[in-house]
């Protein structure tokens, strides 16, 4: 795998959550896409992405955030975006999908 991107699985608050870090384009969204399937199929409920260490995000890494979503709609699963960088926000602001996530600032609640 490209070295721009890290993904590391890791459980907060009794919540599955992949932490993020790198650049997300063409060559690590693949790798997004399956870790995020992965975690979403071990946590049966709701899964974080920590996305607040992201320092590029294209279309293709957007593509893998929206077919996780698309993943867990019509289960008894959520998907949850915490702490977006400012890199992230702006994509999904830009594109109109930031209300099509669930997300959170800050710390999660318990």
């Amino acid at each position: 795998m490209d070295d721009q991107a890290t993904f590391v699985r890791s459980e907060r608050n009794g919540r599955a959550t992949l932490v993020v870090s790198g650049e997300i384009d063409l060559v690590t969204a693949p790798y997004l896409r399956d870790e995020l399937a992965a975690v979403i199929a071990d946590a049966g409920s709701t899964t974080v992405v920590d996305l607040s260490a992201v320092t590029f995000i294209d279309s293709s890494g957007l593509s893998a955030l929206l077919d996780a979503r698309a993943g867990v709609d019509g289960t008894d699963a959520t998907l949850v975006l915490l702490n977006p960088s400012s890199e992230c926000r702006r994509v999904l602001e830009l594109t109109g999908t930031a209300v099509l996530f669930e997300i959170a600032d800050g710390e999660l609640p318990t």
